[in-house]
């Protein structure tokens, strides 16, 4: 009996800690016939939503056949050169639809339906729905092959399950796939946050974090201390979850919070729903992720939050210790397989010595923001209207003149504030310096990043003098002209005879500032399709033989950007 007592120790050590593990599906098969080795995992922190499924890792190398995981019938096909790239969806009888992204390319009727299609719409870039019996599959076929097309980072499959009347997507990782965890969760920082402007924390009105350590194979604070807490408070993790055989970060399955070993929290990241999309920076600290990338989960919900991740959570994860008593906290971080962490500590409640409230302290110029209601910011020349929801709590807000006489057509202005997040749009009015009739339409709002010198274009309306754009972030912006057209420059070497007439023809495609919008390539008048990797600015344009003439031929290629600029290339051979 005592050698099994030794070896659970070292297992414990060794982070082999298992608990119950969740009780796993059947009914798919797997997607790769290579190991399922895991470089992010379902619920992890992506910028502004959770991932979506599971991405496997392809061994450095794109072109692995991919297989349909059970029989049914392909229900959407979407081709573009941004997200999921080329990406397959296939409903099956038992209620569920598996995607498959970031393609390389489909197997041959698929493509052939594909193909079929982008001619008749003279569209490269295409979202299709065939009808349920058009392209059937059965469990085995291969369906594709693996690639990095889209906004993907390297090579590898986006997989994932959905519930195919609501598409909310679950976790494949509850199905019996055959994926090796055995380490747990590693837990590397406490923070304990004031829920009210009165709250405090070892006697400061701001967050405190306490970093942990392993000390005899359990996780537990570095310093060992008293935690004293006054008025309400929540707590947090920064937490990361790891596979085996792989040095990636993943994100953890389901997190408690116990008082005096009652639980008083818990999530679970069994599903998701695309309609709470963005509402990931209302569960996490936004701040320290934008700051320092750190993943911590808070285990309290802000005032505006619709996330179905949360199962047993009271007083919305806030807690109020003001007896005088010493309490006893316990959080556990767990992953689908049944390994987990928690760490222990104690916190001393008291009564709060100052009652205040946000709007007490506010500075010149800076307006507090209800996330419930309409909100706006107004100056001279520069109008924020915020519709309510926009926020996930109330936050104070201005807009500010970073730089005078910015080479544009306006100041540099900093609405709200970065740490701020937003679930959707709001609506941005900056007034423009005077500008040529000519060039109204050619105006642009402008995202500029300070600390990387990056813009990002978010278009935009004028009128009367007044530019009128939407954004989903707080930060720094300005109003610019685009008069530029894109750039078009061959890539490929063309031979002025027919018969040296490769079946592709590359390019390099850039654009200053607006960004590419429209693209379209023609054979001797007849559109043809173009392939689009925004990754290395590159555009492929088909030349099919049954559009080449004998006698003389005409390869046309226009690019359009945002504001409209054209950018043509031509080129003629026989």
């Amino acid at each position: 009996m005592c050698w099994v007592l030794r070896l659970c120790c070292v297992l414990i050590a060794l982070g082999f800690t298992t608990g119950p593990k969740v009780s796993k599906r059947t009914g798919f098969s797997s997607p790769l016939n290579i190991p399922l080795n895991l470089s992010g995992n379902f619920g992890e922190f992506r910028s502004n939503h959770f991932h979506t499924g599971i991405d496997i890792k392809t061994q450095g190398r794109e072109g692995l056949p991919v297989f349909a995981c059970e029989d049914g019938f392909v229900s959407r096909i979407k081709v573009s050169p941004f997200g999921y790239g080329n990406a397959l969806y296939i409903d099956h009888p038992n209620g569920y639809t598996t995607v498959y992204a970031h393609l390389q390319s489909y197997n041959d009727t698929i493509a052939a339906f594909i193909e079929c299609a982008q001619y008749d719409l003279e569209k490269s870039a295409v979202d299709l729905y065939p009808n349920p019996g058009k392209l059937t599959i059965t469990k085995g076929d291969i369906v594709g092959l693996s690639g990095n097309s889209g906004s993907s980072g390297g090579p590898h499959l986006h997989f994932e399950i959905r519930q195919t009347k609501t598409e909310y997507p679950m976790n494949p990782l509850l199905w019996d796939f055959e994926v090796e965890d055995t380490r747990k969760p590693v837990i590397y920082e406490l923070s304990v946050y004031p829920s009210t402007d009165s709250s405090a924390v070892n006697d400061s009105y701001h967050v405190r974090r306490f970093p942990t350590s392993i000390q005899s194979g359990t996780c537990a604070l570095t310093e060992k201390q008293l935690i004293e807490v006054a008025g309400p408070v929540h707590f947090g993790i920064h937490t990361l979850d790891f596979l085996d055989h792989n040095s990636n970060r993943c994100g953890i399955y389901s997190m408690k919070v116990f008082v005096d070993d009652e639980e008083r929290y818990a999530q679970a990241i069994d599903q998701l729903d695309f309609g709470s999309y963005r509402m990931m920076n209302a569960h996490l600290d936004y701040e320290q992720f934008k700051r320092e990338k750190k993943s911590i989960h808070r285990a309290f919900r802000m005032p505006y939050n619709e996330l179905p991740i949360y199962k047993n959570i009271k007083g919305n994860g806030s807690f109020t210790f003001e007896d005088g008593n010493k309490h006893r906290i316990r959080i556990e971080a767990r992953d689908v397989h049944g390994n987990f962490s928690s760490l222990t500590f104690d916190v001393l409640g008291t009564k709060p010595s100052r009652k205040q409230n946000q709007e007490q302290n506010l500075k010149a110029g800076e307006k507090l923001l209800k996330y419930n209601q309409v909100n706006t910011i107004r100056t001279e020349d520069c109008n924020l209207f915020i519709p309510e929801n926009r926020i996930y709590g109330d936050a104070v807000a201005s807009i500010t003149t970073t730089e005078e006489g910015f080479t544009a057509y306006s100041d540099l202005k900093h609405i709200g504030d970065e740490l701020i997040p937003l679930n959707d749009n709001v609506l941005v009015k900056m007034k423009v310096d005077t500008v040529a009739e000519h060039l109204q339409d050619k105006l642009v709002g402008v995202r500029y990043l300070i600390s990387k010198k990056r813009f990002y274009a978010m278009g935009g309306d004028y009128k009367m003098g007044w530019l009128t754009f939407r954004t989903n972030q707080f930060g720094h912006y300005y109003v610019q002209v685009d008069t530029l057209a894109p750039v078009i420059k061959l890539t490929s070497k063309l031979s002025p005879k027919t018969a040296s007439i490769p079946s592709m023809v590359r390019f390099k495609v850039t654009d200053d500032l607006s960004g590419i919008d429209h693209y379209n390539a023609y054979l001797n008048g007849n559109w043809v399709l173009t392939k689009w990797d925004p990754k290395r600015a590159r555009m492929e344009v088909e030349l099919p033989k049954k559009y080449i003439a004998k006698a003389k031929n005409t390869l046309e290629f226009k690019v359009e950007d945002e504001r409209g600029n054209l950018g043509e290339w031509s080129y003629s051979f026989e």
